[in-house]
């Protein structure tokens, strides 16, 4: 048993020492050291909360608070119809060799949200859509011109308008 300030019990008992090895876990046992973690966190959740929340209601009525939150999320909507412009990475598809590019697009913000946290099927692009030239450190290895990917791309993606496009990546043939 440890001394101090962080003794054993503090720990999960399915905790490892180290240079010990961990076992396969099963499904149900997973399932079950996440239940306890999830019981464990509302327990500390509610713990720091309650007395927050006695103080604050003192103050505070809950129906402010719900409009307070309703006002924040129309606000959020409204601002989401702007256009903006962000870096998101786009995964692209040149007849089975699939890569991941960088680009910087301006759309509007509901487009690049939704385009941000929903990465969705790769692009599917065609050799004969892009400029390809042999590598010149790799034999064997084709470079694809910047320019026409962002052009490739930029016609199959109508929603959004592709300002730039990253460092691509050589492709091995």
């Amino acid at each position: 048993m440890a001394t101090g300030k962080f003794s054993k019990k503090h720990y999960d008992s399915d905790d490892t020492v180290s240079g010990e090895e961990r076992l396969p876990v099963s499904g149900n046992e997973r399932k079950h050291r996440l239940a306890r973690i999830w019981e464990r966190f509302k327990a500390w959740v509610m713990r720091i909360w309650e007395p927050v929340w006695a103080r604050l209601r003192k103050f505070v009525s809950v129906p402010f608070l719900v409009v307070l939150f309703l006002s924040f999320a129309a606000w959020y909507v409204i601002k989401l119809n702007h256009t903006y412009k962000t870096d998101i990475p786009i995964t692209v598809s040149v007849e089975g060799y699939e890569f991941e590019v960088d680009c910087m697009v301006e759309g509007q913000g509901t487009r690049l949200f939704g385009r941000k946290f929903h990465k969705g099927k790769p692009l599917e692009l065609r050799w004969s859509d892009l400029d390809v030239s042999p590598s010149a450190l790799n034999p064997g290895w084709v470079v694809i011109s910047p320019y026409s990917l962002q052009n490739a791309i930029s016609a199959r993606n109508t929603e959004l308008k592709i300002l730039s496009v990253g460092p691509v990546p050589e492709i091995e043939l």
